[in-house]
């Protein structure tokens, strides 16, 4: 790709010298010799990068960065000086300064930093590139909601979409989306246009994690031959979710508790301080409070991730979506592999919503993607499964096993009354009442209240220990 330069100088032979070299380095250059000329010039010329000397007659070069700025805010600026004092780099860095580089013949941190910054603009252009196509797979009305419990699930993800700056803690078991649903999160907030950013806690080394997620300035240790943005600076003005948050070393959370109450870091190795404006999500199938307990979690750090939690359902909880989920899997891994499934039958229906999903959706994508590549048949049937998933699915509701008939004390046509004051019960108390009503007139038979509540037997067991 080629990158279009602003380089102002007013020094004709250093104006010249430079833009020789960065032509040779492959980059289209614009050159102006003072302030006035550069500002006319961005009128007229869009480009990647903007090179500023800081000293210079008239408007200085942080006169210039503070009004480009204001015309251009995403416009990456690197400041140029043979003098420049501590004091003038951190007024740069304030005033937005994408670096600031001090002159050398051989301008080897000059073409290092441009390639930084071309890098960072070919991210956001893709991030850009992508958010739009995100933006639709993440949408709200493609979440499946069928249950009740995912419906209001997803009334408390929209008021939190709602308030883009809130912290917040996605739990749940492994396998139920926490990461799909922090993507949800994002891409329906204002922030959907800037970077979502997975940090996976386990797997970044103990002795990089903090040059990963802060960044470092050139020398800080051995390697280091250039600054280097981190994860959560890459994510200005989007998302950082935390994924396996308590998986991480107890001397790796104070450092990132720090970064999330004050909203600002230090790159390793650096002087100054720089604020950042993302939002912060952290997931575990972790209970954080046990761990906390344990002295495995800090504390502080726990109180503020806990903002919000969200703790997402299993599927064992909201098995009116599994028939949705499998088609949707179904549908998915029939395009991937080229096989001809178009459907479940009803056999493979009623084994998936008997099966009690440990892994939750990621099992059931896993079984749906292995089902399909051994199918050649238009749609799934239960044979399809492995053996593992039918013996340790509860009976089935077409075969006769599954229920026995109604007691002759059990009238099918009784009413059960129950009263419900809006604002004083959940849905969850309201339903605990139904079960034991429903109980209590089958005189404790669990399999003839499953009958009549029409769920299974172990679906019966699963919700009264819920």
């Amino acid at each position: 790709m080629t990158w279009h330069l602003l380089l102002l100088e007013d020094e004709a032979s250093v104006r010249e010298a430079f833009a020789l070299r960065l032509r040779d380095q492959g980059y289209v250059v614009q050159t102006a010799e003072s302030g006035e000329e550069a500002l006319g010039l961005l009128r007229s010329f869009e480009p990647d990068v903007l090179v500023v000397d800081l000293v210079m007659p008239n408007l200085s070069g942080l006169d210039v960065l503070s009004r480009v700025k204001q015309m251009s805010p995403a416009l990456p600026i690197i400041v140029l000086t043979a003098r420049g004092t501590v004091k003038d780099a951190v007024e740069a860095m304030r005033l937005g300064a994408f670096d600031f580089v001090a002159k050398s013949i051989d301008m080897d941190d000059l073409l290092h930093t441009l390639r930084r910054a071309t890098e960072l603009l070919t991210l956001q252009r893709q991030v850009q590139l992508h958010s739009g196509q995100d933006a639709a797979r993440y949408a709200l009305d493609r979440v499946i909601a069928k249950s009740p419990v995912t419906r209001m699930f997803l009334a408390q993800v929209r008021e939190l979409i709602k308030n883009d700056r809130v912290t917040v803690l996605l739990q749940g078991e492994t396998g139920t989306g926490k990461q799909y649903m922090a993507r949800v999160l994002h891409y329906n907030s204002a922030r959907a246009a800037r970077p979502c950013i997975e940090v996976d806690c386990p797997s970044i080394p103990r002795d990089l994690f903090e040059s990963e997620l802060f960044g470092h300035e050139k020398g800080s240790f051995t390697g280091a031959t250039g600054r280097k943005c981190g994860l959560i600076e890459m994510a200005e003005g989007g998302t950082v979710l935390f994924d396996e948050i308590g998986d991480l070393p107890l001397v790796l959370q104070a450092k990132l508790l720090r970064v999330i109450e004050e909203r600002s870091l230090r790159r390793v190795g650096g002087m100054t301080t720089v604020p950042v404006d993302v939002r912060f999500m952290a997931a575990t199938n972790r209970n954080l409070r046990e761990a906390v307990a344990k002295g495995e979690f800090r504390e502080d750090l726990y109180f503020r991730l806990n903002v919000v939690t969200l703790t997402v359902p299993p599927l064992r909880a909201r098995t009116e979506d599994i028939i949705p989920l499998a088609e949707h899997c179904l549908l998915r891994s029939a395009l991937a592999l080229k096989r001809p499934v178009r459907g479940l039958s009803d056999s493979a229906k009623h084994l998936l919503q008997a099966y009690h999903f440990p892994g939750n959706i990621r099992e059931l994508s896993n079984l749906i993607e292995r089902a399909v590549i051994f199918c050649n048949a238009s749609s799934l049937d239960a044979a399809h499964f492995p053996a593992d998933v039918a013996v340790s699915a509860a009976p089935v509701p077409h075969e006769t096993s599954a229920y026995v008939p109604a007691s002759a004390s059990f009238d099918d046509h009784q009413m059960i009354h129950l009263s419900f004051k809006v604002g004083d019960r959940s849905l969850s108390d309201l339903e605990d009442d139904i079960i034991r009503a429903v109980l209590e007139r089958a005189d404790g038979n669990k399999t003839l209240a499953a009958k009549h509540l029409k769920i299974t037997r172990w679906m019966l067991d699963r919700r009264r220990k819920m």
